[in-house]
C-alpha cells in the first residue's frame, strides 16, 4: 500500500511540473506569436482578409505608436487589454513589417503637453471606491512609415474599429502617386436673390460631394467636378461617375454618359422623376434626366408616384404631462428602410443596420429587357411590404397625407429604391456620326453680338466607335437622401448616418477594390441571430435568451451528474466482484 501511495504522489508531483511548464512555455510563446480562438459568425475578433491583403502592400516597415494612459479607468481596462491584444496580433501578422510601441504619456510632461495639443488627451468620467471623478485619458496612435510619410489617429476607444482606423491609413500610405480620380455631377444651385450681410447664398445641397467633404475622399481620390460640357466632360480616366438630379441632358451630354459607361465605367445615378421641395410652402415638379429612353433600352424605369411606407421616420408630436406618454408622429415619406431589406451579402450594402430615403420612386426592373441585354441586376434595398405609392401630381402636398390608417391603408408591397446593374451594357451610337457640342450660353451671346459669326451648332465629331466594355451602373431614386439639408438635421440627421457611407463604399470599391469596405462594415454591429426582430419573434427571442443563460450550467450539471452515476456503478460492480472472492462489503447492497 506504501508503494502504491508513493507512486500516486509522484504522478502528482509530475503532472504538476508539467503543467507549470506548460504554462511557461505557453505564455513564452504567446509573446512570439500571438493567437485567439474566435466563434463569432463574422469573425468579428479575427483579422479579416482584407487588412491582410493591406498589410501585404507595405514594402518597408511601419512603425506603430500607441499611447495610452498607464492608469485608465476601470471600465476601460477591459478595452486597453483588448486593443493591446489586437495590436499585438497585427503586428505578428505583419510579419516583420510593422513595429510597435506602446508609450505611456503620463511619464513625460513635455510629451503629454504635445499631444494634448494634438487631441490626444481625452476627459473621461470615473468612479472609483463610489467618488466620480473626471480624469484625463490618453488612447491614441500614431504611423510612421518611410521617411515622410505620417498620419495620427488621435482617438482609439475600440478594438474592434482598429482595423479600419489602421487599414486605411495603411492604404493611403500605400496608394500610387496618381489617385483615382471621381468625377463628380450635381445641379447647379438657382440663382437666388442677394442674401442678407453675414448669410451664405443657399447651394445645391450637394457640394460635399463636389468638392470631397466625405470621409477620406480628398486623401483618397482627385475629386474632379464635371458638368458634361465640351470644356467640362467626363474625364477618360475617371473610376466612377456620380450624376445627382442631371438636369435633361442634350444628345451630346447622354453620347458622352453613355459611351462612358458602355466602354466600362462605372456610374452611380441619383436621380427621380420628381422632386419635392419645402421652402415656402411645398413645391413639387418634374425632373426629368434626359436618360429615360436609355435606361428604358438598358432594362429599368422610374415609377410616376411617390413611394410611402409604414416603416418611417417618427418624431415626438406631444406629450401627456399627466401620464408622460409621448405622442410620435409618423412621416410615410422618410422611409425607413429596415435591415431585413437590406441586401447584406453586396460589399456596398454589408451590414448597413438602416437607410432612410425621403420621397423615394420606385425603380421598375424589365426582366426579359436585362435578360435581353445580359445585364445583372442587384436590388441593394427595397421598402418593406407595408408600402404603397402616392400617384405624382404638381399639386402634392406631403402634409395632407402624413395622416393614415395602418389598418384601412391599402398596401402595394415592397418597392425596389437602390439597385446596382453589371454587365456589357448598350452602346446605340456605335457606327453613327457623334453629336455635335451644343454651343453654350456664353458662346451663342457672342455669336449673337457677332452678325458675322455662324449661330448654328458644331459640326459633329466623326463616327462613334468604342472598345465596349463591362460597367456597372448603380441607382437610388431618392437624390434628398444625400441632400445636405436632411443630412445635417438635427432629428433627422443620425437616422440617415448610414447614407453617406454608401457614397464612401462606392467610391472605394469602384476604384480601390472592396477591402476597405469590408473592413468598414465590421464596425457596425452584429446582426440578430436567424434576423430574431419584431414583436412576432417575443418568444423564440425569449427561449433563445434562457437557452444562453442557463443552458450552459445545465449542461455542467449533467455532465457532472452523468460521470457521478458512472463512478457510482463501476464502484458498485468493483464491491461486488470484491465481494465474491473475500466476502461482502458495507458498499455492497
Amino acid at each position: 500500500m506504501a508503494t502504491n501511495k508513493r507512486a500516486r504522489d509522484t504522478i502528482a508531483l509530475a503532472a504538476v511540473a508539467v503543467a507549470l511548464a506548460v504554462t511557461v512555455l505557453a505564455n513564452l510563446l504567446a509573446d512570439r506569436r500571438f493567437a485567439r480562438l474566435d466563434l463569432t459568425s463574422e469573425k468579428k475578433y479575427s483579422l479579416s482578409e482584407p487588412f491582410l491583403r493591406i498589410l501585404g502592400r507595405l514594402d518597408d516597415t511601419a512603425t506603430i505608436t500607441y499611447y495610452i494612459s498607464g492608469h485608465v479607468p476601470s471600465w476601460f481596462e477591459t478595452t486597453k487589454r483588448d486593443i493591446l491584444d489586437k495590436l499585438q496580433e497585427i503586428k505578428t501578422a505583419a510579419k516583420g513589417k510593422i513595429e510597435l510601441e506602446v508609450v505611456d504619456p503620463t511619464e513625460n510632461k513635455k510629451l503629454a503637453e504635445k499631444l494634448a495639443e494634438e487631441g490626444f488627451r481625452h476627459q473621461v468620467q470615473d468612479i472609483n471606491k463610489d467618488q466620480f471623478s473626471i480624469s484625463a485619458l490618453f488612447t491614441g496612435i500614431k504611423l510612421a512609415y518611410g521617411a515622410e510619410k505620417k498620419a495620427a489617429i488621435p482617438a482609439v476607444g475600440q478594438a474592434e474599429q482598429l482595423e479600419y482606423q489602421l487599414g486605411s491609413k495603411i492604404l493611403e500610405f500605400t496608394l500610387p502617386k496618381k489617385k483615382p480620380v471621381i468625377a463628380v455631377c450635381v445641379p447647379q444651385a438657382a440663382q437666388q436673390p442677394p442674401m442678407m450681410m453675414g448669410r451664405p447664398p443657399p447651394g445645391s445641397g450637394y457640394e460635399w460631394l463636389q468638392y470631397g467633404n466625405w470621409e477620406g475622399a480628398k486623401e483618397k481620390f482627385d475629386i474632379k467636378s464635371v458638368d458634361v460640357t465640351e470644356s467640362n466632360s467626363i474625364p477618360s480616366d475617371a473610376a466612377l461617375l456620380i450624376m445627382v438630379r442631371p438636369k435633361p441632358l442634350n444628345e451630346r451630354q447622354r453620347y458622352e454618359v453613355v459611351r462612358y459607361l458602355a466602354g466600362g465605367g462605372n456610374v452611380m445615378l441619383i436621380a427621380s422623376p420628381f422632386k419635392l421641395s419645402h421652402e415656402f410652402g411645398w413645391r413639387a415638379e418634374r425632373t426629368p434626366t434626359g436618360l429615360e429612353d436609355y435606361l428604358k433600352q438598358v432594362g429599368f424605369s422610374f415609377g410616376d408616384g411617390v413611394v410611402a411606407d409604414h416603416s418611417n421616420v417618427q418624431m415626438p408630436k406631444s406629450l401627456n404631462p399627466f401620464t408622460g406618454d409621448v405622442e410620435m408622429a409618423h412621416f410615410p415619406f422618410y422611409v425607413k428602410i429596415l435591415e431585413n431589406n437590406i441586401d447584406h451579402e453586396c460589399v456596398l450594402t454589408r451590414f448597413m443596420p438602416a437607410l432612410m430615403m425621403p420621397m423615394p420612386a420606385e425603380i421598375k426592373l424589365d426582366d426579359e429587357q436585362l435578360k435581353k441585354n445580359n445585364i445583372t441586376a442587384r436590388v441593394l434595398a427595397k421598402t418593406s411590404r407595408q408600402s404603397w405609392t402616392k400617384p405624382f401630381t404638381e399639386t402634392i402636398n406631403p402634409d395632407t397625407e402624413l395622416v393614415y390608417d395602418p389598418n384601412t391603408q391599402a398596401y402595394t408591397g415592397p418597392k425596389n429604391v437602390f439597385v446596382m446593374l453589371e454587365g456589357q451594357f448598350p452602346f446605340p451610337y456605335e457606327g453613327k456620326p457623334v453629336p455635335a457640342w451644343m454651343a453654350s450660353a456664353d458662346e451663342k451671346k457672342d455669336d449673337k453680338d457677332n452678325k458675322d459669326a455662324k449661330k448654328d451648332d458644331k459640326k459633329a465629331d466623326g463616327i462613334a466607335k468604342i472598345e465596349q466594355k463591362p460597367g456597372r451602373l448603380v441607382v437610388c431614386s431618392a437624390p434628398e437622401a444625400f441632400h445636405a439639408m436632411y443630412l445635417g438635421q438635427r432629428k433627422m440627421g443620425n437616422q440617415m448616418e448610414a447614407n453617406a457611407s454608401i457614397i464612401v463604399n462606392i467610391a472605394e470599391t469602384f476604384s480601390l477594390g472592396d477591402d476597405l469596405v469590408r473592413l468598414r462594415a465590421k464596425r457596425y454591429e452584429t446582426r440578430a441571430i436567424d434576423k430574431l426582430e419584431g414583436k412576432d419573434k417575443d418568444f423564440r427571442r425569449n427561449m433563445l435568451k434562457i437557452a444562453l443563460i442557463f443552458g450552459m450550467p445545465a449542461l455542467v450539471i449533467g455532465v457532472m451528474l452523468l460521470r457521478t452515476l458512472m463512478r457510482r456503478a463501476t464502484q458498485l460492480r468493483y464491491e461486488r466482484k470484491f465481494a465474491q472472492t473475500t466476502g461482502p462489503s458495507s458498499f455492497t447492497p
